[in-house]
């Protein structure tokens, strides 16, 4: 039996250690599923931000590329341009172009503005004046003299052979449209460009139809191309001298990965010899009408770092999962000792239970004592409640009451004046006044009968409203600037509508005297959701409450006005009306500062109800 025993041992110890491996491969494995969709999920994010620079450069070269089309014919239109080309050989004639075209490349900004007969030979120049002068040079060997010459305009990028200075260069024939006498070209320098790297976009390189980098955000990579260049292609540019002096060495970037339609991830040499490739994130586009291309390298720091907190998440995540299993199997272990030991205590059980019965007998007439007491405590504070509930009537009703009385005095005058329309409708405020009346003595009978309070869908908007009505003529006599602010027509809480009417007209009359004595007396009324809960702040710029007064604040019969102003039970009840819809009643105030009642309740939660207010 002992080696049965040991052989059971060494099977569970074989199964814990197949279980804690396979448990550390599974580990494993999530970490790197983790890191490998965050790496992409982020990179997908990061193509969808840098599409957005990557079009504005694009617009900005294409822009600037096609700048100053319109020079060349306004050329062909000026008499002492086509005169040059019908006369070179005419003194008069180049010195007039010259000093012409001088005139129109400084208003235009190019870096200069030429003329070449039928041969490729510059007739005249805008720099005609200086050393490197262009005047006479014989550029027939450029593309873009050939392709003018032959589809009538030309655009190319290069180095002058002459100046030394890059270029963009566009050329037309003279004139448009007709056998041609010559060739107008604009040359621009698109170093104004000022392609520099950036912590939003990362590196740019702007690409021709070669391969050659034209321009870049690093200065090393300016006149590399993107990949090794046949010898028929280095042969071409060669003979069109487009980089003369300069090596097109590749620049050295390799992809590494391709994602679904855009972007791709790409390496390029370090800085140092050995140094490890960095990696970024690439894009491209094409420019419209030109076989142009914009390149940006966004740095895969970012990315990178996302990948390896994702990474780490994951790690956690699996190891809680990993010890929790292993707290429910140590747990099932514990039952399992606990189960043995219940047996044990089972014995012990049977002596006590004659000692737990006579104590049992006890315990129940005490608890039956308890119950008898209780209920009479329930009663009490039930009576209690009606009483405080019939003492505040009269604070209640004065407000309705009053604006009654004012209503009615208002509408006999108005009656004197033959103002029958606006008297019928104050009879009207006086009708729906006692009918508020009735609803908040049917409150007291619907209480004294104890009746459930009715919660239902109330709008707050027209609490609000039905509260202003009736304090109205108060607020107009104390001249308070109102301001009520609900943002959401259809915001509804659980609750009965006259007991919150109730609320409201109690707080408001109590800002509304808080600011008697007040310089410019305002009461602002705001609703609000936030979460599961509607709040609802009234707030005054009166003296405001201190400490000692906000902590005795709804205690009945606790006021702050003069003897005969307040009985002191309003915020005791409407404190109460709160709480019976859920919610809650506090305040807040800082000294001579004003004080703010905020009310707290749970949002109507019947969303089809809630769009059919």
């Amino acid at each position: 039996m002992e080696q049965n025993a040991n052989k059971i041992g060494s099977l569970s110890r074989i199964a814990w250690t197949a279980g804690i491996v396979g448990a550390l491969l599974l580990m494993v494995a999530a970490v790197i599923l983790a890191g490998d969709v965050a790496f992409r999920l982020r990179s997908e994010r990061t193509i969808e931000r840098e599409r957005i620079e990557l079009d504005r450069y694009a617009t900005l070269l294409a822009t600037e590329l096609h700048r100053f089309d319109y020079l060349p014919d306004l050329l062909q239109n000026h008499p002492v341009v086509m005169d040059v080309l019908k006369d070179p050989d005419n003194p008069e004639h180049v010195d007039d172009a010259n000093r012409y075209l001088q005139a129109v490349n400084n208003a235009a900004g190019t870096t200069a503005l030429y003329i070449l007969d039928l041969s490729g030979k510059a007739t005249a120049a805008s720099n005609w004046r200086e050393p490197d002068s262009f005047v006479g040079v014989d550029l027939s060997y450029r593309p873009y003299f050939v392709n003018a010459l032959r589809d009538g305009s030309g655009r190319f990028y290069g180095i002058g052979t002459t100046s030394g200075t890059p270029g963009y260069y566009f050329a037309r024939a003279l004139p448009r449209g007709k056998t041609p006498v010559g060739i107008g070209v604009v040359k621009v320098n698109l170093e104004r460009l000022l392609v520099r790297p950036s912590s939003a976009v990362g590196d740019v390189m702007i690409v021709d139809e070669a391969g050659v980098i034209v321009l870049a955000s690093r200065p090393a990579w300016q006149y590399r191309t993107m990949t090794q260049l046949s010898p028929g292609a280095l042969a071409a540019l060669r003979d069109a001298r487009q980089y003369e002096n300069v090596e097109l060495a590749p620049v050295g970037i390799k992809t590494e990965e391709a994602f679904k339609g855009e972007g791709s991830i790409v390496s390029l040499p370090g800085e140092k010899p050995g140094e490890e490739r960095p990696r970024f994130l690439a894009q491209e586009k094409n420019l419209d009408a030109s076989d142009w291309k914009i390149v940006i390298l966004y740095d895969l720091s970012d990315v990178e770092l996302y990948q390896h907190w994702a990474q780490v998440a994951a790690a956690l995540v699996a190891t809680s999962i990993v010890f929790f299993v292993l707290f429910i199997l140590q747990r099932r272990r514990a039952i399992r000792l606990q189960l043995a030991g219940k047996e044990a205590l089972a014995r012990a059980n049977i002596e006590l239970e004659h000692q737990v019965a006579q104590r049992t007998q006890a315990l129940v007439d005490t608890n039956q004592q308890l119950r008898d007491t209780q209920d009479e405590l329930v009663h009490s504070a039930k009576l209690a409640a009606i009483g405080q509930l019939a003492a505040g009537v009269t604070h209640e009703l004065n407000q309705p009451l009053a604006a009654i009385r004012t209503l009615s005095e208002n509408a006999e005058v108005l009656i004197d004046r033959s103002q029958i329309d606006i008297a019928r409708d104050n009879m009207r405020g006086i009708t729906d006044l006692v009918d508020r009346l009735s609803a908040i003595t049917g409150q007291l009978k619907q209480f004294a009968r104890k009746s459930a309070v009715n919660l239902q869908r109330v709008p707050i908007n027209r609490s609000i409203q039905n509260s202003m009505q009736i304090v109205v003529h108060r607020i107009k006599k104390a001249e308070v600037a109102v301001d009520v602010h609900a943002t959401d027509e259809n915001l509804c809480v659980h609750a009965d509508a006259p007991r919150l009417e109730q609320v409201l007209v109690n707080l408001l009359s109590n800002a509304i005297d808080a600011t008697v004595g007040v310089d410019k007396p305002a009461v602002r009324i705001s609703a609000s959701r936030a979460g599961d809960m509607v709040l609802i702040s009234v707030q005054d710029n009166g003296v405001g409450l201190s400490e000692e007064v906000i902590s005795h604040l709804f205690e009945p019969f606790f006021t702050t006005k003069e003897a005969g102003s307040g009985l002191g039970l309003g915020l005791a009840i409407s404190t109460g009306i709160i709480n019976q819809f859920g919610g809650t009643l506090t305040a807040s105030a800082e000294a001579q500062r004003g004080a703010v009642f905020l009310i707290k309740l749970p949002v109507y939660r019947n969303e089809l109800d809630v769009r059919d207010v």
